[in-house]
């Protein structure tokens, strides 16, 4: 009767001896004890062969494991007593030259899978060499190509360009200054509404403005100063100092020839008298712009 150890067993079936003790159990195998050591599990060699039978293993010659038979118990036991040294010496040599099959082939797969990594880094090389000539030959397109875009819009650049045809429209139609647009009737209510203004605008020159008649040109302090004046109800004043709103006087829902300036800062009214029409000059109305604002500073 032939026994082997659990680990030679695996080692024959090229699997783990935790793997072997998984199927021994599932085909209802025992396991036989050690001659020597009691601590080792054996395996008989028939029992070996059903598993390996039912799970499609193939298994070497049990010649490459030493059967343990109990004939020879005693010089086996002689040969076990062997120092740890020369044990490690022993079993790489042995290991090596009783290979199984399935270690034989796993070998061969370490061997093409170090040659396949070797092939893998030569790929990596050509084709980071293939990209960089691909971009170099890219490069060198682009710059053929802007060089002969070059070539051709030199020519052109001394050239004038023409003046784009004239359409039909253009044509027939003559170059005429266009009218003032026609306004709105409320923005024309709201810029009848809106009183004349008198404004500085250059040393010793003034600006009048009405929004009926746009500016107005006459002469400070003429008659026919005065005799616009008197046809208004009100109007603005801004001067170099000051500025303000000159209001005609009414009494008994008529108007009079009497005028008074206000001015209405952060909800307050200062108010001045001004006189009759024929006291509005230049120098009056300037003189009133300075006091109304020498209130509003003091406030």
């Amino acid at each position: 009767m032939t026994i082997l150890p659990v680990a030679d067993g695996a080692r024959l079936l090229g699997i783990h001896s935790k793997t072997l003790h998984c199927w021994l159990k599932e085909a209802n195998v025992p396991l036989a004890a050690h001659p020597t050591d009691a601590r080792m599990k054996c395996v008989m060699e028939e029992h070996l062969q059903q598993v390996a039978r039912l799970h499609g293993r193939p298994l070497p010659s049990a010649a490459f494991s030493p059967p343990l038979d109990t004939a020879s118990a005693p010089l086996v036991a002689s040969q076990a007593i062997v120092r740890p040294s020369q044990i490690n010496e022993i079993e790489p040599a042995s290991t090596a030259c009783s290979l199984p099959a399935p270690y034989a082939s796993l070998a061969d797969l370490i061997q093409k899978l170090i040659c396949l990594e070797t092939k893998v880094v030569t790929l990596q090389e050509q084709f980071a060499q293939l990209a960089l000539t691909l971009l170099q030959e890219r490069e060198q397109s682009v710059e053929r190509r802007i060089t002969v875009l070059e070539s051709l819009i030199q020519p052109l650049v001394g050239r004038q360009m023409p003046d784009p045809p004239a359409t039909e429209a253009e044509q027939e139609s003559p170059c005429t200054p266009r009218g003032p647009r026609p306004l709105h009737p409320a923005e024309q209510l709201a810029r009848s509404r809106m009183p004349p203004l008198i404004e500085y605008s250059a040393p010793g020159s003034y600006v009048i403005i009405s929004s009926q008649q746009g500016e107005v040109h006459l002469e400070p302090d003429s008659r026919a100063w005065f005799n616009w004046l008197a046809t208004l109800s009100s109007f603005r004043f801004i001067g170099p100092v000051g500025r303000f709103t000159a209001h005609r006087g009414y009494k008994q829902g008529q108007q009079t020839c009497y005028w008074s300036a206000s001015r209405c800062v952060r909800r307050h009214t200062y108010k001045h008298y001004l006189g009759m029409t024929e006291c509005l000059t230049l120098a009056s109305l300037e003189h009133t712009a300075t006091r109304l604002q020498s209130d509003v500073d003091a406030r």
